[in-house]
């Protein structure tokens, strides 16, 4: 799960460097300390291979990521902001491949049996949903990965980087679906969506990752 080099141009990078994360209101009054790093992964991520993965969608506060069960977690923020938030963490927002990694090499976290409906915050495979909120993280227990890693399927998009850029521009891309998408979108075999300019906002929040400590 270790990240390789995503190859952008200088300008790419620099544009990331000075790029400000924005605060959300979803956040609370003061950000919350860097969780610690104690044995291979910080304590709110977990480990899939040779990597880590945020345990649950994160909380950006002034800037930074952090992933908290029981909240709602940081929406409408660009993909710009996420990749500044998971920097501020130590940490960096996790590509395709490790998101993908992550979640499964079947449809679900669980293999190939699809979930009831009420397992993941998400809209069935015919396009039909009782969802019509957010949900808060882990709040359905159920939406996991053998390793611990909650809600990837359902409740909010996900920003992740392909780790390559089109004249100069990142391309970005989201997974996972959301509370009000699902269907085909909704699993961890899907194409990840890449239509979206890196300022774009929506319900999209973000997951952050890194190596594992030896």
């Amino acid at each position: 799960m270790a990240r390789n080099s995503p190859g952008y141009p200088q300008e790419v990078l620099f544009l990331l460097a000075c790029t400000s994360a924005s605060d959300t209101g979803q956040a609370v009054d003061t950000a919350p300390d860097t969780a610690p790093v104690e044995g291979p992964c910080p304590a709110d991520m977990s480990q899939v291979g040779d990597g880590c993965i945020s345990s649950w969608e994160v909380t950006i506060t002034d800037g930074v990521a952090s992933a908290i069960a029981g909240v709602l977690p940081t929406v409408n923020v660009t993909w710009y902001d996420a990749v500044d938030a998971c920097l501020a963490a130590d940490a960096h927002l996790c590509t395709v491949a490790e998101w993908q990694e992550a979640c499964g090499e079947g449809s679900f976290p669980w293999g190939e049996e699809p979930p009831a409906e009420e397992v993941c915050a998400a809209a069935s495979p015919d396009g039909t949903t009782t969802w019509t909120e957010l949900q808060p993280t882990g709040s359905l227990p159920d939406c996991r990965s053998p390793e611990g890693v909650y809600d990837q399927l359902g409740n909010a998009w996900e920003w992740a980087d392909p780790e390559t850029a089109v004249d100069g521009t990142p391309v970005t891309a989201k997974l996972g679906g959301a509370f009000y998408a699902g269907g085909g979108s909704a699993l961890c075999t899907a194409a990840a969506i890449t239509d979206h300019p890196p300022d774009f906002e929506g319900t999209i929040g973000a997951r952050c990752c890194r190596d594992a400590r030896e």
